[in-house]
């Protein structure tokens, strides 16, 4: 009988541990509620690393192209990942701070004016690399003067023009970011002129950029 009674307290102790310890995990998750936006814009202002998989289109003047990307932010270095057009062969392009390189597919490396020159050959236009670092998250280019931001009612941008540029965020959708729930972009179209590029994102990488 008494083995019988130990048998049963042990079994409620370890029910009463097992409970303790799953309380103690539903009571501290990741924020699941989005942050508001300007806690977002200062969350993002702060990431060093990030990274996003989508697919690109682009149409310059009467040319246009489609490509899988691959962008990788570290620190200040960007790298840019076009697979599928180009020959069905890819470029990785490499910006660290003023610094560009290019690699194609067959390991060639062009680097500075040279780069500059072969992207614009092969894109049909410059991209803006610089900025983009920030407009992919949803943030104004500190350094590329006055911005102008348009909001939806929920808060969230709707659009941005700076640099000459003209952004479009639609499809917004939550993710998470350093244990906090932001609301990103599932597409993004910037205008220029006659140059229209726009991204589909598949997946954002905001813990960290690397896969």
């Amino acid at each position: 009988m008494r083995r019988g009674l130990r048998r049963v307290a042990s079994g409620i102790l370890a029910a009463g541990v097992l409970a303790t310890l799953l309380a103690g995990c539903v009571s501290t998750p990741a924020r699941r509620t989005p942050l508001s936006w300007s806690e977002q814009q200062t969350l993002l202002t702060g990431l060093n690393e990030y990274g996003l998989d989508g697919r690109v289109g682009v149409r310059a003047g009467e040319e246009g192209w489609q490509a899988n990307a691959r962008w990788r932010q570290r620190s200040e270095v960007s790298e840019v990942e076009l697979s599928g057009p180009f020959g069905a062969g890819s470029l990785l392009l490499r910006l660290s701070g003023e610094e560009l390189q290019v690699v194609d597919s067959k390991g060639g490396i062009l680097r500075g004016e040279e780069a500059m020159d072969a992207l614009v050959r092969q894109l049909g236009f410059a991209p803006p690399l610089t900025s983009l670092r920030y407009w992919l998250l949803v943030l104004p280019d500190p350094a590329a003067g006055e911005a102008t931001p348009v909001l939806n009612g929920d808060g969230t941008l709707s659009q941005l023009e700076q640099a000459g540029w003209k952004l479009r965020y639609e499809d917004y959708r939550p993710q998470s970011a350093r244990g906090a729930t932001v609301r990103m972009p599932g597409k993004v179209t910037a205008t220029r002129e006659d140059i229209r590029l726009r991204l589909v994102v598949d997946r954002w990488r905001l813990q960290s950029g690397r896969k």
